[in-house]
């Protein structure tokens, strides 16, 4: 659909070096998503090489600019490799690669996916939120945003963190596009002159709990313009590209837990997946036992695991997450003796889990999840909003990622359906763009739900491999 373009001709300054500005214009109305990327791009900013930024200090060097990025880059990915290596008490294998190097496995990766990624690292310090960029081939970039220093920064966090949870209300708005402009915008020109369609996200303390997804700037949330994915560290990612499209499913999940709220949603759940629209097995309430998830997976190489029940990222060391099954609790420590490399499971699904937002070790135990476990990627939820939200954004999830294989692109399609209204509750159904689903649960069947709102949609995240 044609959409009518505006120009917007306010600008934002955001202080560089002492007695320097950079000014990112912002940004024209939502094009078709082929043909933004080209148009009407903000001016470069003047720093004297070319799509860099002078590093502190002033110099305009090129050799001495790339040499800065570098070293932050390569200091910020051992830094973290050692904090996710602390928390889990465990001596992660590391791909080692420089930043060229990256550079050169992202080319690599959009060849073979056709899409175009690029890592942001980002954490705020006490004077400034720190950015830095790498996209296909190219030199590191880096800027850094007073504005967004760790005071600023995270008060702005917990206030948006705050009116997300109120389905009811858009204050979640302003917000949305202040983070937007300190998180984004000093960057869109990047992200756009190379067209890149796909965020992979290197990011510290408060941000590792953030709902990317729902940053707005002023026309569109930033899933519409990208898919994204949170990792651990670039080193720390199996970047191996399998299409998962013969990938067989087992899924897996209860309605009623002993000492927990129930899930009234989860047979319907599970019923959108197999064995109608991917070749699997679906075990419910009592079959849903770690027993039977290991037997499974010894008798079948499922690519993916769907697990639809609790699962809690809480505070301390990581003994104090677990997945709730139907007769134990696997915490988070114990993940990786399951051994899910062999055979190797390229996607686990959360569809039901809660993360303490904000708290430094909930969050570890989130984005390290597939790390722990051995898998390539993990979805999960930050919040648990409704089984009803859940529902919709997993069968439709589901369906997308049959129809793209990429993780990244079919999360962000199906987060899209629900900002689009396409996934919707009317009339006593869940009406999808392929299927309604009518559901027996009375627990489920609240009137006057806007599936739309991101607290529906936003607190789902992809991390690892985007593909």
């Amino acid at each position: 659909m044609k959409k009518l373009i505006l120009l917007i001709t306010l600008v934002t300054p955001i202080v560089l070096t002492t007695g320097s500005f950079l000014y990112f214009p912002a940004l024209w109305a939502e094009k078709p998503r082929e043909q933004r990327n080209n148009d009407h791009l903000p001016q470069s900013p003047d720093t004297g090489t070319p799509g860099g930024e002078s590093i502190p200090g002033g110099t305009r060097n090129p050799d001495e600019v790339e040499g800065y990025w570098s070293e932050q880059v390569f200091a910020l990915e051992k830094q973290w490799e050692g904090l996710y290596e602390k928390y889990f008490d465990n001596n992660f294998s590391s791909l080692s690669l420089t930043p060229d190097q990256i550079a050169d496995k992202l080319t690599q990766l959009s060849q073979q996916t056709g899409k175009r990624p690029a890592v942001v690292w980002m954490t705020s310090t006490p004077d400034y939120l720190a950015l830095y960029i790498i996209t296909p081939g190219k030199q590191p970039m880096g800027i850094r945003v007073p504005e967004g220093n760790q005071d600023a920064l995270f008060n702005a966090i917990k206030q948006f963190h705050q009116q997300l949870q109120s389905p009811q209300s858009s204050a979640y708005l302003k917000p949305a596009q202040d983070l937007y402009k300190l998180m984004i915008l000093p960057i869109e020109y990047h992200l756009r002159s190379q067209n890149i369609d796909t965020l992979i996200l290197c990011v510290g303390p408060m941000l590792r709990s953030f709902p990317f997804a729902a940053l707005h700037d002023g026309e569109n949330f930033l899933i519409e313009n990208y898919g994204i994915t949170r990792i651990p560290g670039f080193n720390l990612t199996n970047w191996d590209y399998e299409t998962l499209e013969d990938a067989q499913i087992l899924a897996m999940g209860a309605s009623e837990f002993p000492n927990d709220q129930p899930l009234p949603g989860v047979a319907a759940e599970l019923s959108t997946i197999t064995p109608g629209l991917w070749e699997g097995v679906t075990l419910l309430n009592e079959a849903f036992t770690l027993g039977n998830l290991k037997e499974h997976r010894q008798r079948n190489p499922y690519s993916i695991i769907h697990l639809a029940t609790h699962a809690q990222f809480n505070p301390g060391n990581p003994s104090h997450s677990y997945i709730q099954f139907s007769d134990t609790r696997l915490n988070l420590k114990e993940m990786e003796d399951l051994n899910w490399s062999q055979p190797p499971v390229d996607l686990l699904v959360l569809s039901a889990c809660n993360t303490a937002l904000g708290d430094i070790d909930a969050e570890l135990g989130f984005v390290g999840l597939a790390l722990q476990s051995g898998v390539n990627s993990a979805v999960g939820s930050l919040w648990r909003a409704s089984d009803l939200g859940t529902l919709g954004m997993m069968s439709e999830f589901y369906w997308q990622l049959k129809e793209t294989s990429l993780k990244a692109e079919a999360l962000r399609r199906a987060q899209m359906a629900m900002i689009q209204g396409n996934v919707r509750w009317r009339e006593g159904q869940l009406e999808t763009p392929r299927e309604d689903i009518s559901l027996t649960s009375e627990a489920m069947r609240v009137e006057g739900l806007d599936l739309s709102h991101p607290y529906y949609w936003s607190g789902f995240s992809l991390v690892g491999n985007p593909f």
